[in-house]
C-alpha cells in the first residue's frame, strides 16, 4: 500500500510556517492590479567570451543552469557563453569583467528579432479571443460527458489559471473514484513547447475517446487534469515587446508598478517543502531567475497548484518544462541522493541508452542543478505523487531534426525559442506520446508501471556489502510497500535459515525520509561473531507469491574493541602520484594510529587500495568517529582518469575514480545517521581546475555511462557526471577552497584548536606546497539563516595565504578584472644619493590571474619630470617580451594608445614603441610570488614606476593583488610598505589619456574572501593539510577527537 503521507514527523519551522501562510493567504485577493510592463527591463540573451575564472563567478552569481550554454571559443584559453539574464544581472556581472553583451542575430537583439518576425503562427497567448483558455473552455462544453473546465486557482494579476478535468461521466464521477494524472507546463512563461504539449495531449485524447481501444480506456478508469499553463500572467507577457524570454510569475516586487528585472518569482522554487534550503537550489535575490519570493507558498499561483494536488491527490504529476531534454525524478534539493521510489522511475523513465522518450536523458532531479521550494519535492512528499519533469527540446535540437526543412540550428538565438514551425512541435509532441501515455496506464498500479521501454519495477534493491564488524550488524533493503510479511532472512556460517523482523528507517538526520510513497527502506539486524560469513536476503509475500530479493554475502571481522576507524586513502595504486614499484601498503597508517592511541582512543586502519570502499552500515557505522586521511594522494586517479578530452584541450585532475565517488558519498551517509568524521589532507575538497567551468565539482564518467572516460564536447555541465562539491559546502563546512601554497605554520583560532599553535613543513617524500584554505560556509550562509550548515574557522595559516587574501599583514592593494582597464599602483623613487653598484630594485609581492596573453601586468619605469617611458623585465624570469595576442590586430593599442611607448603597430607586431621596450607578466601565478625589478639604471635620479594591469576588450582571469612592497639595495632595504595603514609613497591614478577610463581602480583592501586552515562543525572537523606534516601532529589528533567523540 502507498505510504500514508500525513505521517511525517518532523515539520520544520519553515514548513509550519509554510502552512500558516498558505491558509492566510487562500482566502486573499489575488493582486490585480494590472502591472505595466517596462521598456528596456526585460531579459535578454548575453554573450561573452570568458575565462574559467569568469564562468565560475557566473556560476555563483544565482543564474539558473539552464539558462547558460556553453561552447567552444575563438579565444584560447576562453569558452563561449551565452546566458538569459536582465539588463541588470549583466551590468552586475560587468563590474567584474565579465565583458558580457547583448547576442544578435543577423544584427538583432532578441527585441529587434520579435519585431520584425511575423506574428506567431502556432503558438498563442494564454488569454484572450482563440487562445488558449478560450480553447479550454470549448473543448470542454463540445466534450462536456468527458471533460470540465474547471479554475484552479487564479494569478498575481488575477486571472483564472484554468485545467481541464477528463474522465468518463466527469459531471458524476465523485471526486477519488479513479486514480489521478495531472499533465501541467508552463510554470516557466518562456517555455512555450510546453502548453502546446499539454494542449495537443488533451486533444489527443478527446479526440481519440470512442475511436481508440487504448484512449477509451483510459479515460474510462482513470481521472486525467491538463494545466496547459500554470504562470498564466508571464506566459502572456512573453508575447509582449521585449519579454520573450521572461521566466517568472509577474509579481511587482518592488511595487513600482511596472514590470522589470527587479520583479518576479520563479514558481518552481516557491513551494514549502525545502524552501530556502540553501541559496544554490533556489535565490534570495528579486533579480534572481530562481528568486524564491518573500515566503514558502506566497504566490498565489504556487497556491492554486497546492490546492489542486491536495483535491486530487495524483498518483503521477508530469510537470513539462524546457530547455534541455532530461527526464527529471526524484530528489533536487542535495546531489547524487537515490531515493526509494526511483525504483519505479528507473523502471518507467529507462536509461540514456533506452529512454522513455527518444533523445531524452532520465537522472536524478539533482544531477541537472540542485533546487529547493520545487513543485516535484512538494507534490511527492506531502501529497504522495509520482512526480516527472520532462525538460523537452531545445531550439537547436528542434532545428537540426530534420535537415531538409528551412530551420537550422544557427538561426536559433537561445534554447528556448523553440521554432514556430507546426511540423516540428507535432514532431515533438508526437514523440512525448508513449511515455505521457505510460504514465496514465500506470495511475492503477504506480508501484507496477506500464514502461514504455518496457522494464518492470523490482521488489527490492538490497543494499549489500561484504565486510562487517561487531556483534550486531543492521542491513537494509528498499522494498515495495505493497508486499506483505516483510522478512529479513540469513545464514550463518552456511548453517540453518533464520529470520528476523524489518521495520521502516525513518532517515537521518538530513535525508533518508522523502520521495518513499510506494516503497520504502526497511532494515532488520543480525548477531553474529568475528569470523562469521552472513549470507543475507529479503523476503516477502506478493499476492499468493513468496518473493525474495537477491542475497549477498558479508565476512565479519574482529573489531577489537575500536572505536575510531582510521581510512587510509593514500591511492597507492592510482596514478597521481604514481608511488614507486612494489608500493603495496599505507606510508602513513601506523603514524595515524599512534595519534589515535595518545588520544586515548582504540583504532583499527581500513586500506582503501586493499580493502575497497568502506560500507556506510557494514563498516563506518560500527565507530564512534572517523579518521579519513590522505597521505600523499593528490587525486584518486586510474591511468584511464588524467587526463580528460575537451574542446579546451586535454585538461588534467579533472576525473576521479569510481571508488574515491563512492567514498565521499558513504562517509556521507556516515555522518547522515550520527557519525563524527575528521578529514585531513593537503588536496582535501581539491576539485582541479575545470571545476570552475562544471559548476562546482570533479567528473567521474561520461554522463550516462559513468564507467566510460568524461569527454566534454559541448557543455562542460552537461558531457559528464559530476561529483559536486556540495559536501565539502554543505557537511563540512568549506564553501570553497583556494590553494595556499607553502605556509609554515598552523594556527588555531576556535574550538576544538583555540590556543593550539604548530610548524608546517611536511615529510621530505611530500613537503607541503599546496595546502588548502577555505571559505567558512557560515561566512556565505549566516548561521541566523542557514543553521543546518552552521561552520566556524577554526585555524589559519602563517607564512602563506591564499591568492586573494593578503599574504603579509592585513591589508593588501586588490584589482579584480575588469575589461578595458589600465590600471596603474605609482609612486616616485628617490635613489639620487644611490649609486649603480648599490644594486637598488623594487621588491613586492604579486598574486595575479590574467587570461594569458591578453591581459599583462608591466612594471611602468621613467626618470621623473621626462619622457623615457619603458616597462622592466623581472629580474626572478616572470616577466617576457612576447607582444599581446592579437596584438597585430590594433584593438589593444586604440583602446590603450599609452602602450605606443613600448610596443610598435604592424603585422607582426613589435615589441619596441617610441620610448621604450615591452616586459610583462601574464597567465596565472597559483597563489602570491616574489617579483622583483632592477632601477640600477635610475641611480642618482628619481624615478617614478607604476605596477600597472592592462586588459583588453574581452574576458580575464581574476585580476591582479599586490602586497609586501620594498625598495631595497646592497645596503638594506630603504623603505618598504604593505599597506596595513594606507598607501604610503603610493598613489592610485587613473588611466592614461586615450585610454577609455576604469569602470573601477585599484582599492586597499583587507582579504576579498578569507582562506582559512581548518574548518569545524559539530559533526566535523577539516583540515587543510595532512597531520604527518604538522610538527605537533599529537595535540591536534587529541583536539579534533576530544571535539568529536569525548
Amino acid at each position: 500500500m502507498p505510504r500514508r503521507l500525513l505521517r511525517h514527523r518532523r515539520l520544520t519551522p519553515v514548513l509550519a510556517a509554510a502552512a500558516l501562510l498558505i491558509g492566510a493567504l487562500v482566502a486573499a485577493p489575488a493582486n490585480a492590479a494590472p502591472q505595466t510592463p517596462s521598456a528596456g527591463a526585460a531579459v535578454d540573451l548575453y554573450a561573452a567570451e570568458l575565462s574559467p575564472d569568469h564562468v565560475k563567478l557566473l556560476n555563483r552569481f544565482g543564474l539558473d543552469r539552464e539558462d547558460v550554454r556553453f561552447s567552444t571559443s575563438a579565444e584560447k584559453g576562453s569558452v563561449h557563453v551565452e546566458a538569459v539574464m536582465s539588463a541588470a544581472q549583466a551590468a552586475a556581472l560587468n563590474r567584474q569583467g565579465l565583458g558580457l553583451t547583448v547576442k544578435k542575430l543577423g544584427g538583432k537583439d532578441a527585441r529587434q528579432r520579435a519585431k520584425a518576425a511575423a506574428a506567431p503562427k502556432v503558438f498563442r497567448p494564454y488569454s484572450g479571443p482563440g487562445n488558449i483558455r478560450e480553447e479550454l473552455l470549448n473543448v470542454a462544453a463540445a466534450n462536456a460527458s468527458i471533460a470540465k473546465a474547471v479554475d484552479i486557482g487564479k494569478s498575481v494579476k488575477g486571472q483564472p489559471i484554468t485545467a481541464v478535468r477528463l474522465t468518463k461521466d466527469v459531471n458524476s464521477t465523485r471526486q477519488h473514484g479513479r486514480p489521478v494524472v495531472v499533465y501541467q507546463a508552463a510554470q516557466h512563461a518562456r517555455e512555450w513547447i510546453t502548453p502546446e504539449m499539454v494542449r495537443r495531449l488533451l486533444h489527443h485524447y478527446v479526440d481519440g475517446y470512442g475511436k481508440n481501444a487504448e484512449i477509451t480506456k483510459i479515460v474510462d478508469t482513470t481521472e486525467l487534469w491538463f494545466v496547459p499553463v500554470v504562470n498564466v500572467d508571464g506566459y502572456d507577457l512573453t508575447f509582449q515587446d521585449g519579454f520573450r524570454l521572461w521566466r517568472k510569475n509577474v509579481r511587482d516586487n518592488d511595487g513600482d508598478g511596472q514590470i522589470t528585472g527587479q520583479d518576479g518569482v520563479d514558481l518552481n522554487r516557491n513551494f514549502p517543502y525545502r524552501w530556502g534550503y540553501d541559496n544554490e537550489g533556489s535565490s534570495s535575490l528579486r533579480t534572481s531567475q530562481t528568486y524564491r519570493g518573500t515566503a514558502p507558498g506566497s504566490e498565489p499561483e504556487t497556491q492554486a497548484q497546492i490546492g489542486l494536488y491536495k483535491k486530487v491527490r495524483p498518483a503521477y504529476l508530469v510537470n513539462y518544462h524546457s530547455a534541455a531534454e532530461l527526464l527529471l525524478h526524484g530528489v533536487g534539493w542535495q546531489a547524487l541522493t537515490r531515493s526509494p521510489d526511483d525504483a519505479i522511475h528507473d523502471a518507467l523513465l529507462g536509461d540514456i541508452d533506452h529512454p522513455a522518450v527518444p533523445g531524452y536523458t532520465p537522472e536524478l532531479g539533482a544531477q541537472l542543478y540542485t533546487t529547493n521550494g520545487d513543485t516535484d519535492g512538494q507534490a511527492d512528499n506531502v501529497y504522495g505523487a509520482l512526480s516527472i519533469t520532462p525538460e523537452m527540446a531545445t531550439c537547436e535540437s528542434a532545428a537540426r531534426s530534420d535537415p531538409d526543412d528551412e530551420w537550422e540550428p544557427g538561426d536559433c538565438a537561445s534554447g528556448f525559442e523553440f521554432p514556430d514551425d507546426e511540423t516540428l512541435i507535432q514532431k515533438e509532441f508526437q514523440k512525448n506520446i508513449p511515455f505521457a501515455f505510460s504514465v496514465a496506464k500506470s495511475a492503477r498500479t504506480p508501484d507496477e508501471p506500464v514502461s514504455a521501454v518496457g522494464r518492470t519495477a523490482p521488489d527490492f534493491e538490497t543494499d549489500a556489502f561484504t565486510t562487517s564488524y561487531g556483534t550486531s550488524q543492521e542491513v537494509a533493503s528498499v522494498i515495495r510497500r505493497s508486499l506483505r510479511h516483510k522478512e529479513l532472512r540469513y545464514r550463518i556460517n552456511g548453517g540453518r535459515e533464520r529470520g528476523a523482523d524489518v521495520r521502516e528507517w525513518q532517515g537521518g538526520e538530513r535525508f533518508g525520509d522523502e520521495n518513499d510513497t510506494y516503497y520504502a527502506e526497511y532494515r532488520g539486524k543480525i548477531r553474529q561473531r568475528p569470523g562469521d560469513k552472513v549470507e543475507v536476503w529479503f523476503t516477502g509475500q506478493k499476492g499468493r507469491k513468496r518473493v525474495e530479493s537477491k542475497h549477498f554475502t558479508y565476512t565479519v571481522r574482529d573489531q577489537q574493541k575500536a572505536d575510531v576507524l582510521i581510512i587510509a586513502d593514500e591511492d597507492y595504486t592510482g596514478v597521481n602520484p604514481t608511488y614507486p614499484p612494489g608500493t603495496n601498503k599505507p606510508r602513513y597508517a601506523q603514524q595515524y594510529a599512534d595519534l589515535v592511541k595518545a588520544a586515548r582512543h582504540k583504532p583499527l586502519v581500513w586500506d582503501i587500495d586493499k580493502d575497497g570502499v568502506p560500507h556506510d552500515l557494514g563498516v563506518l557505522k560500527h565507530f564512534d568517529a572517523v579518521v579519513w586521511y590522505l597521505g600523499d594522494n593528490r587525486l584518486t586517479q586510474d591511468a584511464a582518469d588524467d587526463p580528460i578530452k575537451t574542446y579546451l584541450g586535454d585538461q588534467p585532475d579533472s576525473q576521479v575514480a569510481d571508488r574515491a565517488k563512492d567514498l565521499l558519498l558513504s562517509v556521507r551517509s556516515y555522518l547522515n545517521e550520527g557519525g563524527k568524521l575528521l578529514h585531513t589532507g593537503e588536496t582535501a575538497g581539491y576539485y582541479g581546475p575545470v571545476s570552475r567551468l562544471n559548476g562546482g565539482g570533479i567528473y567521474y564518467g561520461l554522463k550516462g555511462h559513468p564507467e566510460r572516460p568524461c569527454v566534454v564536447t559541448s557543455n562542460f555541465r552537461d558531457d559528464c557526471e559530476l561529483l559536486s562539491d556540495d559536501f565539502f559546502q554543505y557537511y563540512l563546512g568549506a564553501y570553497d577552497r583556494q590553494r595556499v601554497g607553502a605556509p609554515t605554520a598552523f594556527t588555531g583560532t576556535q574550538a576544538p584548536f583555540d590556543d593550539v599553535t604548530s610548524k608546517l613543513q611536511g615529510p621530505a617524500s611530500n613537503p607541503l606546497n599546496e595546502a588548502g584554505g577555505f571559505q567558512v560556509t557560515s561566512t556565505v550562509l549566516p548561521k541566523a539563516d542557514f543553521p543546518q550548515f552552521t561552520s566556524w574557522k577554526a585555524g589559519d595559516y602563517t607564512g602563506a595565504a591564499a591568492p586573494t587574501e593578503p599574504v603579509e599583514g592585513q591589508w593588501y592593494v586588490a584589482g579584480p578584472h575588469q575589461d578595458g582597464l589600465y590600471r596603474r599602483l605609482t609612486r616616485t623613487i628617490d635613489l639620487s644619493s644611490v649609486t649603480a653598484a648599490q644594486a637598488p630594485a623594487l621588491q613586492a609581492q604579486l598574486s595575479y590571474s590574467t587570461e594569458t596573453g591578453f591581459d599583462n601586468i608591466i612594471l611602468e619605469a621613467h626618470t621623473a619630470g621626462a619622457e623615457d617611458w619603458t616597462t622592466l623585465p623581472e629580474k626572478n624570469g616572470l616577466s617576457k617580451t612576447t607582444v599581446p595576442e592579437q596584438c597585430e590586430q590594433g584593438y589593444l593599442l586604440d583602446m590603450h594608445p599609452f602602450l605606443g611607448h613600448y610596443l610598435t603597430r604592424g603585422n607582426p607586431c613589435g615589441n619596441t614603441g617610441s620610448s621604450g621596450q615591452w616586459n610583462a607578466i601574464t597567465g596565472n601565478s597559483n597563489g602570491w610570488v616574489p617579483v622583483a625589478y632592477d632601477l640600477s639604471a635610475y641611480a642618482g635620479k628619481k624615478v617614478e614606476v607604476s605596477i600597472s594591469y592592462v586588459s583588453d576588450p574581452g574576458s580575464g582571469g581574476t585580476g591582479l593583488f599586490i602586497d609586501d612592497t620594498k625598495v631595497t639595495t646592497s645596503g638594506g632595504q630603504p623603505d618598504a610598505e604593505g599597506f596595513e595603514t594606507g598607501l604610503g609613497a603610493w598613489t592610485v591614478q587613473g588611466a592614461p589619456a586615450g585610454s577609455p577610463g576604469n569602470g573601477a581602480e585599484y582599492t586597499r583592501s583587507q582579504a576579498q574572501i578569507d582562506s582559512v586552515s581548518s574548518v569545524a562543525t559539530r559533526d566535523t572537523v577539516l583540515l587543510g593539510f595532512g597531520i604527518e606534516q604538522a610538527a605537533d601532529q599529537r595535540t591536534l589528533m587529541i583536539r579534533a577527537l576530544r571535539h568529536l567523540i569525548d
